[in-house]
């Protein structure tokens, strides 16, 4: 008897050390495909400092388009035989602090605009590059306002979205 209580004790050794070598294989398998998800998908705080990050920038990405109703109707040049223009036009920014100051200086925007538009020569903008050129200082006089009296953020271009000369 004293016999087999040896030979039992070293086949109990040997299981428990089968189960520790089993149960520490499992948890260096689990913890590996763990890290390795983590490392693949991103995890950790640089990844989630990254991640807010891009989230900012991906609400600036969103467009703001400012409608400037109601249209600009201006008298042109005495010497054209055309007599007025009339304007449609809206304002894209990316910045929604821009939007808002030009909702709030939309008055002077319109004002400068109107200068602008009643020196135009009808011939001057009956060619596309003339448009084209019209279109360029209506953007760099709404951006000299915001520049003025706003924060200086960047106005991105304007639409003509509706131009008729009569």
């Amino acid at each position: 008897m004293a016999a087999e209580q040896q030979q039992a004790e070293p086949e109990a050794k040997g299981s428990r050390k089968k189960l520790i070598f089993i149960i520490l294989g499992a948890l260096l398998l689990v913890g590996g495909s763990i890290g390795g998800t983590l490392m693949i998908v991103g995890g950790g705080n640089e990844t989630a400092e990254s991640g807010a990050e891009e989230e900012v920038t991906a609400s600036r990405d969103d467009p703001s388009y400012i409608d400037l109703k109601p249209a600009f109707t201006v008298n042109l040049a005495p010497e054209d035989p055309v007599g007025f223009l009339q304007i449609s036009m809206q304002v894209l920014t990316f910045n929604d602090d821009v939007a808002a100051e030009l909702e709030k200086h939309k008055p002077l925007i319109r004002n400068n605009l109107l200068v602008l538009f009643g020196q135009q020569k009808s011939a001057e903008l009956r060619a596309p590059e003339g448009k084209e050129r019209l279109q360029k200082s209506a953007l760099e006089t709404v951006q000299k306002v915001i520049n003025e009296q706003g924060s200086g953020g960047e106005v991105d271009n304007v639409f003509f979205t509706s131009f008729v000369m009569q």
